[in-house]
């Protein structure tokens, strides 16, 4: 009797055993299949991203063999024209030599959405004035762009302005405490001062 329990213990166990193993089994096995199902996928998601930095980098490269119009590094692209803030003071004949230098002129301002656009970026620097290129120095109260015939076809001069104080004030500039509208001051001080030329 006891070697017949003993027997049937036995065996129970050994079945337990087995089950237990078997189940183990394909416990491993399915865990090797979900982590290989799941590698597939990685590696196919590797391959899509690779083809993904491909179209993106060949498009950035389009973009840069076709986009117009282009501006040089540094110069800020408004409206088919390249603007450059410079920041060193420099009188006017100076200061429109260093724009020659770039192939380009001291700002022009045709518009009052040309003029906005400078206005907002001179905010966005909080710096002081800067100098436009247009002047009256050929003829008091003509004020023309400079080293041409052309006269301002838009202007935003601030209330009472322009005023040629003490005589000597002869070209335009943003003035930072009238909200940067036009004032005029003498052609011979330094300030800084934007450059413009037509983008490529």
């Amino acid at each position: 009797m006891i070697i017949l329990r003993i027997l049937r213990i036995l065996g129970l166990v050994t079945i337990l055993a087995y089950f237990s193993l078997s189940k183990g089994e394909e416990q491993q096995c399915s865990r090797y299949h979900f982590e290989e199902q799941t590698l597939s996928k990685v590696l196919r998601l590797e391959h899509k991203l690779e083809l993904l930095e491909d179209i993106v980098k060949n498009t950035k490269v389009s973009e840069c063999n076709t986009r117009r119009p282009g501006c040089p590094d540094g110069w800020i692209s408004f409206q088919g024209s390249c603007y450059l803030f410079q920041h060193t003071p420099k009188d006017l004949v100076s200061a429109e030599d260093f724009c020659v230098e770039y192939s380009a002129h001291m700002v022009r301002i045709d518009s009052e959405i040309e003029n906005s656009f400078l206005k907002n970026r001179l905010k966005e620097l909080k710096d002081a004035y800067y100098s436009i290129g247009l002047t009256d120095v050929e003829t008091e109260g003509k004020f023309k762009w400079y080293g041409t015939d052309d006269a301002a076809s838009f202007t935003d001069w601030n209330a009472g302005q322009p005023d040629n104080s003490g005589g000597i004030q002869d070209c335009a500039l943003f003035h930072p405490g009238m909200d940067f509208k036009w004032d005029d001051g003498s052609c011979s001080a330094k300030r800084k001062f934007i450059c413009e030329k037509k983008a490529d």
